[in-house]
């Protein structure tokens, strides 16, 4: 054999192969672009000087680590697709003389190759698209656009060691692959899995049990602290429940058809589901796959797209007041209320600015215990979480804070109170506050534009009569919750109207130097300052899931190609014989419209199904990030779902006519 025998032969093998080879070779491609370009914005410097630029790198580089992660599996996961296609081919060569070693040159040659094409090739695409890569990402954060192009090496360095690395251990794998098979069991190859599988009966439990749990958690979780806890189990449950129910519950419903006589013995049918059944176990393992990448993408589209639009609303939910100056009573740096508000008019005054409205409140914020039932007489609220599926958030505020917030006058004696609760509607006569207790005197029609319904949807608003009483809840609180107490706050709002962008800005920056203290426990915020670090952070997400969002639907769509090229070789000779036997072509293709709908739709109505059970929850979560705009996001998804259709739908033409045409 010459030098060049194996190189060559390697390369012809591409080519021959070039129906499988090249949709695994432009993935690659892209995928190397994709994760050069993300590495590429983790390192960038510029974008860490602009402003919210510490929120950026940090998000980038959260979506290198799930695009390396990514591409890790799904190339693993296509080669071993890739292999078992080539079971007879490396067969035949063992058979014909080549010995193993022989075979494994070859494949170190096919792998150079492909190492060669995709590596460079994705880092020659991604450099060339960095800067669309870069300008997209400013248009999303409305950053202005600077001139230049780079390129960043160690993106290039870690970019290249990553995939080599990837490239090297399927390498490793398919050679141990061929090892440990005999020449016989390879040409059988592919015939291996043709025995009709039995209906697996305790892995069809498993799956609906875990499936419904991730869908009761979801679906029952209220807050959204809770969410956050609960969230990252119920998408393990509803992944498992997946894997079961596409696998074993499948094949119940396949043999259920079967023995449904009126329906099985129709020609259309009767070959769709035989042949299913005959090759369910793969089958279902690569469905399960697009079903759980497809609610990949809906969820993370969906959920990021309307994070960007609710942008606005989450930021006046956070910041209802243009100028938030905020003092704990415990810790004020020894300074008093008067102090403060004359440090802000001085301030005021030397910017020519004078507030439309101005509003102080004393409040006090803590998480309680409610029981599970409240009598008629009251409630008592106690210390300690202990079950955050059973927690209320409190809000303490006094009788002229609420005049502040309201206008309106409320005349409370001491030890009574007016409330607003989500947790009763009036028939409560006291409340008993880690054992301090008030007579409810007046009950709320609705409590202030408050903030903690991002932390649970339970609350209660609580307004006592002076000082005095807001001391003696902090320290019943100290008596009961020692070192996890919360504090007293004195908030001092300014809002504006008819002041510029950059009038607020330069005010705010003026009462940071000359009212922030080092000491003591104080804080100053400004909406318009806040601005730039939400969009930055929500800005980001956007870009990181449609981002991740193609990525993984260039993978539905590869697992989708793969697996109607492989079902129409293994389809052709069985369509074959049933024309032989008297079948038309037009029920042929009657039958193969049949199973490849039945197929091809499953996993479209199981990840619109998920996504539905998720609502509830991804609002939570949401929730917890200051956005409450619930039908925003119900139009988000059904947009998104409504776009993804359509494009499943492409998808779903483009590769049944390739199946067509080799079955046929």
């Amino acid at each position: 054999m010459g030098k060049l025998f194996f190189p060559k032969m390697a390369a012809g093998n591409l080519v021959r192969n070039r129906r499988f080879e090249f949709p695994y070779l432009l993935t690659g491609l892209i995928t190397v672009a994709m994760f050069y370009n993300m590495t590429f914005l983790t390192f960038h410097e510029e974008l860490k000087n602009m402003p919210g630029g510490a929120t950026i790198p940090t998000i980038m580089n959260l979506g290198t680590m799930v695009v390396g992660l990514f591409a890790l599996i799904f190339l693993l996961y296509t080669n071993t697709f890739l292999m078992k296609r080539r079971h007879k081919e490396i067969g035949l060569y063992n058979i014909l003389g080549m010995s193993k070693r022989h075979i494994a040159v070859v494949m170190l040659w096919e792998t150079v190759y492909t190492c060669l094409i995709t590596v460079v090739g994705g880092l020659l695409l991604g450099i060339l698209l960095s800067k669309l890569m870069l300008l997209l990402l400013y248009k999303i954060l409305f950053f202005s656009v600077s001139f230049g192009f780079m390129v960043s090496w160690k993106s290039v360095g870690i970019t290249a060691v990553l995939f080599v690395a990837i490239y090297l251990v399927a390498l490793l794998l398919n050679l141990l692959h061929v090892h440990l098979s005999k020449p016989v069991e390879l040409l059988k190859g592919g015939s291996v899995g043709e025995k009709e599988p039995k209906t697996k009966v305790l892995l069809a439990i498993l799956g609906v049990v875990t499936l419904g749990a991730g869908y009761y958690i979801a679906i029952t979780t209220e807050s959204p602290l809770e969410a956050l806890m609960l969230f990252f189990l119920a998408v393990i449950l509803v992944i498992i429940g997946t894997y079961c129910l596409f696998t074993a519950g499948s094949i119940a419903f396949l043999k259920a058809m079967k023995k449904r006589k009126n329906y099985y013995y129709q020609a259309k049918h009767f070959i769709g589901i035989s042949g299913m059944l005959y090759r369910m176990k793969q089958n279902a393992v690569g469905l399960a796959n697009i079903c759980i990448l497809s609610t990949m993408v809906l969820v993370m589209i969906s959920t990021c797209v309307c994070l960007y639009i609710g942008t606005g609303d989450a930021l006046n939910a956070m910041y209802p007041h243009d100028i938030i100056y905020s003092q704990s009573w415990q810790d004020s740096g020894n300074r008093s209320k008067e102090e403060v508000r004359v440090q802000i008019q001085e301030a005021l005054d030397k910017a020519g600015m004078e507030p439309t409205h101005v509003q102080e409140v004393d409040q006090l914020t803590t998480v309680n215990s409610m029981p599970e039932e409240a009598t008629l007489g009251g409630v008592d609220l106690n210390a300690g979480v202990m079950d955050l599926s059973n927690t209320v958030t409190t809000l303490v505020v006094t009788a002229e804070g609420y005049r502040q917030m309201t206008g309106n006058t409320l005349n409370l004696a001491p030890g009574e109170a007016a409330i607003y609760t989500t947790e009763s509607q009036g028939e409560w006569e006291q409340i008993s506050f880690l054992g301090l207790s008030f007579s409810i005197k007046t009950w709320l029609p609705e409590a202030p534009a408050i903030t903690v319904e991002g932390y649970s949807e339970r609350y209660i608003f609580l307004v006592v009569a002076d000082d005095a009483a807001m001391e003696a809840v902090y320290q019943q609180q100290m008596l009961d919750g020692g070192g996890l107490a919360s504090n007293i706050y004195w908030e001092y709002s300014l809002d504006f109207d008819g002041v510029s962008k950059e009038e607020m800005l330069q005010l705010y920056q003026t009462l940071r130097s000359s009212v922030l203290s080092d000491t003591g426990d104080n804080t100053l915020s400004c909406r318009d300052a806040q601005e730039v670090d939400f969009y930055s952070l929500y800005g980001s997400f956007l870009f990181l899931g449609l981002f991740l969002g193609a990525l993984f639907l260039m993978a539905t769509v590869l697992i989708i190609y793969y697996k109607q090229i492989s079902e129409g070789y293994e389809d052709k000779e069985r369509f074959a014989i049933m024309e032989k036997v008297g079948m038309s072509q037009q029920q042929v293709r009657t039958a193969i419209r049949s199973q490849v709908r039945m197929v091809f739709f499953l996993p479209l109505l199981g990840a619109i199904i998920h996504l539905a059970a998720s609502f509830k929850m991804i609002s939570k979560l949401m929730a917890a990030l200051g956005l409450q705009n619930i039908p925003l996001f119900a139009l988000c998804c059904v947009g998104t779902v409504a776009a993804f259709a359509v494009g499943y739908f492409i998808i779903y033409h483009l590769t049944a006519r390739t199946y067509y045409k080799i079955v046929r």
